[in-house]
């Protein structure tokens, strides 16, 4: 099916150019003279669905997302067929957990245009944000059979199949990928995941020295280049830490507390109540995540610093109002950088999982206690008959011995 635009042509077209020039106001945030040029398009053209997608962009950066919807939903009624306004409805359906109109939508938009590689890519986005697992895979495995060259589709397969341990499958398509880009960066890194997970040493060794030699200053590399030869890294890289958290932090709380039944917070903040009756006392909350221990600690009389890598996850404990201010670094930053005797409690709670060895931190956490201070933490125990630090193959978490820490 045709695009109701098909004979516009973009590089000439006047009202085109200008829809152009409005697009792009909004992506640099000039949104006020966008709206006043958006309003002006409106009544040139009333009738042109266009003209409401881009209204769907503005509403978008303003962090509109009601009106961004109803933007594409005019869009669509002006144009019931046009498979463009279909995907972008979709895809703002689908992000606000409307899932089942948008994957419908995405539906009618694959059967008009079922030969068109933009709309597959969007078909795949829109199964992905409603959280249709199942879905994500045809659509991606499909999106591979129609388009064998398209290398987009088929590395984001490769990677959907990995999130789901199927990584003989990951690396197959993976494989096919690094066939076509020998150096491509996500493929080289995917192929030593599959490779180790699936326990082919030889070859996850051989990968991991292809991408020490390409990145020989890329700590992330340089830590699975230790574990693909035998080796324990002592610590997790900054890039792991906050990749796993940046996009965690807006569920993080249902997932640990809802899901994984989490307690540890809760606890913590008991024995800091036990501790500190009357409430005066300073905390240093490292790892403080969306902030937990707080949130279960209530207002204090007293200062309580949260200190965390992830923007994202600090943007969430900031909404508590319970925080003096935060400190965006790591943790063993944090405790090297930390004047001595300033605080009567420091906590870390589910965070040396993460950090792994202990040796910089108990000694910086005493020396940065006042006298008679708490230091209290949590680590995932490792077995006495296993090594002091033990980096868990499956979750990438690092246990602790119990007669170690």
């Amino acid at each position: 099916m045709s695009s109701p635009f098909s004979s516009v042509d973009p590089f000439t077209d006047p009202f085109t150019l200008e829809l152009q020039r409005i697009r792009g106001l909004i992506e640099v945030g000039q949104l006020q003279p966008a709206a006043q040029a958006l309003n002006a398009a409106q009544k040139q053209a009333p009738t042109d669905a266009r003209v409401p997608l881009v209204g769907m962009r503005l509403a978008q950066q303003a962090g509109n997302v009601p009106a961004a919807i109803q933007a594409a939903r005019k869009a669509l009624a002006l144009a019931p067929d046009w498979h463009v306004a279909q995907i972008e409805l979709a895809l703002m359906l689908a992000k606000d957990k409307q899932g089942d109109e948008a994957l419908s939508l995405a539906m009618q938009a694959l059967a008009n245009e079922p030969l068109d590689k933009q709309v597959m890519i969007g078909a795949i986005n829109v199964a992905l944000y409603a959280e249709r697992i199942e879905q994500t895979r045809r659509w991606a495995e499909d999106g591979v059979r129609r388009f064998p060259d398209e290398l987009g589709i088929r590395l984001f397969l490769a990677r959907f199949l990995a999130s789901q341990d199927e990584y003989a499958l990951a690396r197959e398509h993976y494989a096919h990928v690094q066939a076509r880009l020998p150096q491509h960066d996500e493929t080289l890194r995917g192929l030593l995941d599959c490779a180790l997970h699936e326990k082919d040493d030889e070859q996850a060794r051989q990968w991991a020295d292809h991408l020490l030699a390409l990145h020989p200053q890329d700590e992330n590399v340089r830590s699975w280049h230790a574990i693909a030869h035998g080796q324990t890294p002592r610590t997790q890289p900054t890039e792991v830490i906050t990749g796993i958290f940046d996009g965690y932090a807006e569920r993080f709380d249902q997932h640990l507390v809802g899901t994984l039944q989490y307690r540890v917070p809760r606890r913590v903040a008991e024995i800091l109540k036990a501790k500190h009756p009357d409430g005066r006392f300073n905390l240093l909350d490292l790892g403080c995540g969306t902030g937990q221990v707080a949130a279960y600690l209530g207002r204090i009389q007293g200062h309580i610093i949260g200190v965390d890598l992830s923007d994202k996850m600090i943007e969430q404990a900031a909404k508590l109002g319970l925080y003096s201010r935060f400190h965006q670094v790591n943790v063993l930053d944090a405790l090297r950088e930390t004047p001595a005797d300033l605080y009567e409690a420091i906590t870390c709670t589910d965070v040396l999982i993460y950090v792994g060895e202990l040796e910089p931190v108990i000694p910086n956490a005493l020396r940065i206690l006042k006298p008679g201070g708490h230091f209290v933490f949590s680590c995932e125990s490792a077995g006495e008959d296993e090594a002091d630090l033990v980096l868990r193959e499956k979750s990438n978490r690092y246990a602790h011995k119990a007669s170690a820490v």
